[in-house]
């Protein structure tokens, strides 16, 4: 709250001191005792400045862009060897002079292995199977049972799957009946 007092009050270009946020706390927006304008003054520097999850680099490029407004004031004195310095400065706490690596986030370094589950042979990076030449080899195995072809043909998507003729096929082949053997 104080930083952003401090921001308006620059703004309306007014003199920004610890009196006057207070001054501006009291007034009438406001109307706070002077008790209560000093604690709000000193809880808020102490909420800001005590923010551990405000990066470093956000501070940087605030005291950079500071630093910029000096160097185009000092460059308007006419003082070109104190603004390039000034300016030289900015770029520093910027990074603009460090050797730029890229960094790779931790949560992509320490990632956990995920199974994936799939009956698509293209998930996989396998060229698909025809269809018609996988039917007519499952045709011409002869040992097997008609119903059980049927079923290797819904499994291998030749087929439509039907779930009740499966569930009905299962609760015949392994009913209660054929339990005791």
């Amino acid at each position: 709250m104080v930083r952003g007092l401090r921001a308006r009050m620059r703004i309306n270009g007014k003199l920004v001191t610890k009196a006057g946020i207070i001054r501006l706390l009291k007034s009438e927006p406001y109307g706070l005792s002077d008790w209560m304008a000093r604690q709000v003054y000193a809880d808020s520097l102490n909420f800001f400045y005590t923010q551990d999850n405000v990066r470093p680099q956000a501070f940087a490029n605030l005291y950079a862009e500071k630093a910029e407004n000096w160097a185009n004031t000092v460059f308007l004195m006419g003082n070109v060897k104190e603004a390039k310095n000034l300016l030289k400065l900015a770029a520093e706490l910027r990074g603009c002079y460090k050797d730029q690596q890229a960094e790779i986030p931790e949560e992509l370094l320490s990632q956990k292995s995920t199974v994936i589950y799939t009956t698509s042979r293209k998930d996989l990076g396998v060229p698909e199977i025809d269809r018609k030449e996988l039917e007519e080899f499952i045709d011409a195995i002869p040992e097997i049972p008609v119903i059980v072809r049927d079923n290797i043909k819904e499994d291998a998507r030749i087929k439509a799957f039907d779930l009740k003729k499966r569930m009905l096929y299962d609760i015949k082949e392994f009913g209660e009946d054929n339990e005791g053997e």
